[in-house]
C-alpha cells in the first residue's frame, strides 16, 4: 500500500491570501494618491502666467512670464467714446502688444502679438515657442490681457536693462 505525504500546514499559511489582499488594495490606494498628486502638480503647471489689465496711452511695460512651450494670449481693448472725458475722442484707435525677449528686449520673431485699429475689440493668440517674455503696450483707452500655458508669471517687470523709452 503507497502512501500520500501531504505537506504540513503551517498556521500562518491561512493569513496569506488576507495578508495578500491587504497589501493589494494598500498599493492601489497609494497609486491613486500618486495620481491625483501628479494630476494636482500637472494642474498648477499650467494656468494663468499673467492677467494685467490697464490703460492711458502706450508705453508700459508688463509683467515677465516664462512659457515652456505652447501659449495663449488672451486681450481685449477699447478706446471708445463711451470711456467719457479721460481721453481724447480719436477718429480711429490702435492698439499694440508687442511680445519682448527678457534675453536681449528684442520684439520675439517666433511669437506673435497684437495689431488692431478702431474703438474696440478682443481675440487670442495661440503663440508655439515657449521662453521669458514681456510685452510693451500701446494703446489709448483701456485694455486687458492674460497668458495661459505651462510655465511661470514672475510678478515683476522687466528687468532694468529693458529701457522702452
Amino acid at each position: 500500500m503507497f502512501v500520500t505525504h501531504q505537506p504540513l500546514r503551517r498556521s500562518t499559511d491561512v493569513r496569506v491570501g488576507p495578508r495578500r489582499l491587504a497589501l493589494i488594495a494598500l498599493g492601489a490606494l497609494g497609486a491613486l494618491i500618486a495620481l491625483i498628486l501628479a494630476g494636482t502638480y500637472i494642474y498648477r503647471e499650467r494656468g494663468v502666467l499673467v492677467d494685467q489689465s490697464g490703460s492711458g496711452p502706450g508705453g508700459e511695460t508688463t509683467e515677465i512670464f516664462t512659457a515652456n512651450g505652447n501659449w495663449d494670449l488672451r486681450w481685449s481693448y477699447d478706446c471708445s467714446s463711451s470711456l467719457g472725458s479721460q481721453y481724447p475722442t480719436l477718429d480711429q484707435c490702435d492698439f499694440r502688444l508687442a511680445v519682448k525677449q527678457l534675453s536681449d528686449c528684442q520684439v520675439s520673431p517666433e511669437n506673435q502679438g497684437v495689431t488692431q485699429h478702431g474703438a474696440q475689440n478682443h481675440g487670442v493668440v495661440h503663440n508655439h515657442v515657449g521662453g521669458t517674455f514681456y510685452f510693451v503696450v500701446d494703446s489709448y483707452g483701456s485694455w486687458t490681457f492674460s497668458v495661459t500655458g505651462a510655465g511661470r508669471g514672475w510678478g515683476i517687470g522687466p528687468a532694468n536693462y529693458c529701457s522702452e523709452g
